[in-house]
């Protein structure tokens, strides 16, 4: 059986992520930092599920080697991040010493634990966004089951404004429950929420960590974790509401919370991963991160494993599924019509003849298929193969002399100005295509010895920050078989209004604020009570004394 792991991602709260994809994602890309990112995170999900020893592995496996597998560059950011969990857990765990790595900073944890509690009490954000001042009595909480009141009255009686200070022992058990009448009002998962005007989760109105906290404070464990499971139950991890893994394990006493929620399983934590499963992914893991450090780049595409004719079908069936309507409206009917009748050997000389010496790769690509189409955006607008080859004009070579200096290219201009401008497979958004041929390329590059048969591929846009830069036609062409395979396997599609004129869509044009989800929204109000009616002051964000 396959092993899998449970997070959130860009597709939902409870996204299956398999093992094999994340192997895969540290050794067939080029940069495999979102690999490094990813297992990152699984490292805190790893501990979550109170696998203290296998995350502390996995975290010091990616500070090995995380550094010397990602490559180098003027813009490379590194992909390992401190998190304040990290910081609680190497402050509280002594026998797991923090790795020596820069990336890893020890923050000024309590200060910063106080700052994250200060914010789940804010109570100008219920005015803000729920329209509802602070009542000047917050005690009416027994008197109402009104659900933005309840989270109003649990924020003010767990806030205090002193710098580093908590409410009192009898504030905090108070607050606590209030929190337990609203949490014991019923409410769907997240991915059965209906978004309705007017009505908030639960989870956005009081966070979730908030109230794990205040049952820590007080010492009821089981109550923390009961609200623990709950919260990870039906919202998952959810940044916009402050119930993250990552937000979770900052919390002071977490630890002590942890081993109770993993006694219940995955009944209590969706995200809970089984001793054995946790041990397999680990192991495999950082053998992959090993492996990609020991022998480099384990591309699955590359030349020797697939050929030109396999590489453009793959990317003509990837591309068809997730760009098929804007490839229908463009007359083609098929997947294999995405790509252009192959070039003649004519056809070859002659372009030859008028430009110059073309790339050996480029001409293997353009014997099966002159070029391909893309779309407004996607796949930059594709390629028209040798047809309509120009020589690039000196604006152009000057722009990429400029732009690459920090390749190594000469800075005293171009040497051989000599480079190609490939026509787009398509009408497009300003998209061109470059190519610097080995002569070029070899006579502008110094410090380093250049290959025979080096050069480069190009492509920009100038509404786009900088230059796409490839090795090859072939390195950019099946880095759009990796771009349309995996969108194909998210189950995502291109921007099929890319490029249309506006009026043929008028009637789709622009959004509805009820579209959009509730959160993004501000209510003009919320049915306050009569009660808090009558108990309430225009305080908006002001200290409120709360007698104990």
């Amino acid at each position: 059986m396959s092993i899998s792991y449970i997070d959130r991602d860009n597709s939902g709260p409870f996204t299956k992520h398999a093992l094999s994809k994340l192997i895969t994602s540290f050794l067939d890309p080029e940069d495999p930092s979102p690999a490094i990112s990813k297992s990152l995170r699984l490292a805190h999900v790893l501990l979550l599920s109170n696998h203290l020893s296998l995350a502390h592995q996995l975290i010091n496996a990616l500070s090995k080697h995380a550094e010397h597998i990602v490559p180098t560059g003027p813009y490379q950011t590194s992909p390992l991040n401190s998190t304040l969990a990290l910081a609680n857990f190497w402050t509280c765990h002594t026998e797991y010493p923090q790795p020596p790595n820069t990336r890893f900073v020890t923050k000024d944890l309590a200060r910063s634990q106080w700052g994250k509690y200060r914010e789940c009490t804010r109570t100008g954000w219920m005015l803000e966004h729920c329209k509802l001042p602070e009542p000047a009595n917050p005690h009416i909480w027994q008197k109402t089951d009104d659900a933005t009141v309840l989270a109003m009255c649990c924020r003010l009686l767990a806030k205090d404004k002193t710098d580093g200070q908590y409410p009192s022992q009898e504030r905090m058990k108070e607050a606590l429950e209030v929190a337990k009448k609203l949490y014991a009002q019923p409410q769907v998962p997240i991915t059965e929420w209906k978004f309705e005007k007017g009505v908030r989760r639960h989870g956005e109105l009081l966070y979730w960590r908030l109230v794990v906290e205040l049952a820590i404070r007080v010492g009821e464990l089981e109550t923390a974790a009961d609200v623990l499971g709950m919260g990870l139950r039906l919202d998952g991890f959810s940044t916009y509401n402050g119930s993250d893994v990552i937000e979770y394990l900052a919390l002071p006493g977490i630890w002590d919370v942890l081993p109770l929620l993993a006694k219940r399983g995955k009944d209590a934590n969706p995200f809970y991963l089984e001793e054995e499963d946790a041990e397999v992914l680990v192991k495999e893991v950082i053998q992959a991160i090993e492996l990609r450090a020991r022998n480099g780049r384990q591309w699955s595409l590359a030349p020797e494993k697939v050929g030109w004719k396999e590489l453009l079908r793959r990317l003509s069936v990837g591309a068809w599924k997730v760009n098929r309507p804007c490839y229908k409206r463009n007359g083609i009917r098929r997947a294999e019509d995405i790509l252009y009748p192959p070039a003649t050997e004519e056809e070859i000389e002659a372009a030859e003849k008028e430009i110059g010496e073309l790339p050996a790769d480029f001409k293997d690509m353009v014997r099966i298929a002159n070029g391909f189409q893309g779309g407004w955006h996607f796949l930059s607008g594709g390629i028209a193969g040798i047809r309509n080859l120009t020589k690039s004009t000196d604006q152009d070579l000057d722009n990429i002399a400029l732009d690459f200096e920090d390749l190594g290219m000469t800075q005293d201009g171009l040497l051989s100005e000599v480079m190609l401008e490939l026509e787009p497979g398509n009408e497009c958004d300003g998209f061109q295509h470059y190519i610097m041929p080995p002569k070029t390329w070899k006579e502008n590059i110094v410090g380093r010895e250049v290959r025979d048969g080096e050069y480069q591929y190009w492509n920009a846009a100038s509404w786009q920050g900088g230059i796409n830069r490839y090795d090859s036609v072939r390195d950019w062409v099946a880095c759009c078989v990796e771009e349309v395979e995996d969108m194909a396997a998210r189950g995502e599609v291109a921007d099929h209004s890319e490029g249309e004129d506006e009026d043929e869509d008028e009637d789709d044009s622009g959004n509805d604020e009820d579209d959009k989800p509730e959160s993004e929204q501000l209510e003009k109000g919320n049915g306050v009570s009569e009660v808090v009616e009558k108990e309430s002051s225009m305080s908006e964000d002001s200290w409120v004394k709360v007698d104990d």
